[in-house]
Parts: C-alpha cells; sequence; structure tokens
C-alpha cells in the first residue's frame, strides 16, 4: 500500500498534481485548496496519500496531512460516498469544520458541497457520527464561517479556471503552468486579469 510520495513537481491539472519519484511519474489526485499551496515546478513535494482500487479504476489521492487523510477514509467508508464527492467536501472546508458539521447534524452545510446531496449528506452523519476523533473544539461560527481556508480554496478554484481557459486556447500544459508562475505575487488579481496576464506572458 502507497501511504505517502515524496517526490518532484513535475506539473498540475485542474484537480491533480504530477509527482516525479525515482524516475515515475505520478498523477496524484488533491483537494482544491491544496493545489494553490504546493509550491512551483520543479520543487520537492509530499503528500500522504490513498491508493484507490477498484476493478476498472486505480487512483492515487494526496492530502497535506494525516488528519486530512484520515477524514478522506472515513468519508468514503460511507455508501454512496466516491472519492471524488470526498475530495470536494475536503476541499470547501477544514477537517475541523467538517468534523463540526458532522457532530452538530448540519445537512445543510454538507449538501453544498458538489457530489453530495441531502441524502448521502444525512448519511455521512449517522454513519460517521460519533466515529470522528474531535480534533479541535471551534465554536460552531468560527468553523463554518468562510475564514482562510475558504480564501485558499476560492484561489485554487480561479488557478483552476485560468488553466482550462488556457489549454482550452491551445496552449499545453507546460506552457501554462510557465505563464502562471510568471503572475505577480504582490498584489491580488482578479481572474480575467490573471488570464490576461499571462496571455501577455504567452504572446511574447
Amino acid at each position: 500500500m502507497i501511504v505517502a510520495v515524496r517526490g518532484r513537481l513535475e506539473g498540475m491539472g485542474l484537480d491533480s498534481v504530477i509527482v516525479e519519484v525515482g524516475g515515475v511519474s505520478l498523477r496524484v489526485f488533491v483537494p482544491l485548496s491544496l493545489l494553490n499551496e504546493v509550491g512551483e515546478i520543479g520543487s520537492e513535494v509530499k503528500f500522504y496519500t490513498h491508493f484507490y482500487i477498484r476493478e476498472d479504476q486505480l487512483s492515487l489521492y494526496g492530502f497535506k496531512n494525516q488528519p486530512q487523510l484520515d477524514l478522506f477514509e472515513m468519508l468514503i467508508s460511507v455508501a454512496g460516498v466516491g472519492p471524488k464527492a470526498a475530495l470536494s467536501l475536503i476541499s470547501a472546508a477544514t477537517v475541523e469544520a467538517i468534523h463540526l458539521a458532522i457532530a452538530q447534524s448540519e445537512v445543510d452545510f454538507l449538501k453544498k458541497v458538489p457530489g453530495i446531496g441531502p441524502k448521502t449528506a444525512s448519511r455521512i452523519i449517522l454513519e460517521l457520527k460519533g466515529k470522528l476523533v474531535e480534533v479541535s473544539k471551534p465554536t460552531k461560527t468560527a468553523a463554518l464561517t468562510p475564514g482562510a481556508d475558504n480564501k485558499s480554496t476560492t484561489a485554487a478554484l480561479e488557478r483552476r479556471q485560468v488553466i482550462e481557459a488556457l489549454t482550452n486556447l491551445g496552449y499545453s500544459s507546460a506552457e501554462v503552468q510557465t505563464a502562471l508562475a510568471t503572475l505577480p505575487q504582490d498584489r491580488p488579481l482578479t481572474l480575467e486579469e490573471q488570464v490576461l496576464e499571462c496571455l501577455r506572458y504567452l504572446g511574447q
């Protein structure tokens, strides 16, 4: 079983990264919030991983830390919750917020996540309530209110949209990643500004 991956970051996609480990390139699906934190192409990265095996699917899912991985594995143990839905939930909120939402039966909070409807949200609460380790005791307001992690997720979503827009225009993944690396870090850019800046670079 592959429990962790450490290697050189080769590329980034809409929902995954490519990591070169000992001459082998692995595609690792990661939360959107993590896409914005992995660093530059060529840097060393490490992910805590789950190797998902089905008859028609072999996929590797990577996470920033052990609590994220533990939560992912708990979520996919619930009937009807696949890895994509579990990844969407972890992309949308912190581990603490998800734990609290389950503990307090917050169906509305869970069902807002793509891939998780009211029935699935209720099933998650029914099967996991009481099983999850209480990692912290934030207030309900603090846990479920947008904060730094939500900003990270927004940035990752925008990055994904920029990548999609540029690849649709015919640019390769390598060209897009190089252009993204040139974006200024000293000021926030809107989605449109990011696309325009990348196009200016690519048009040089």
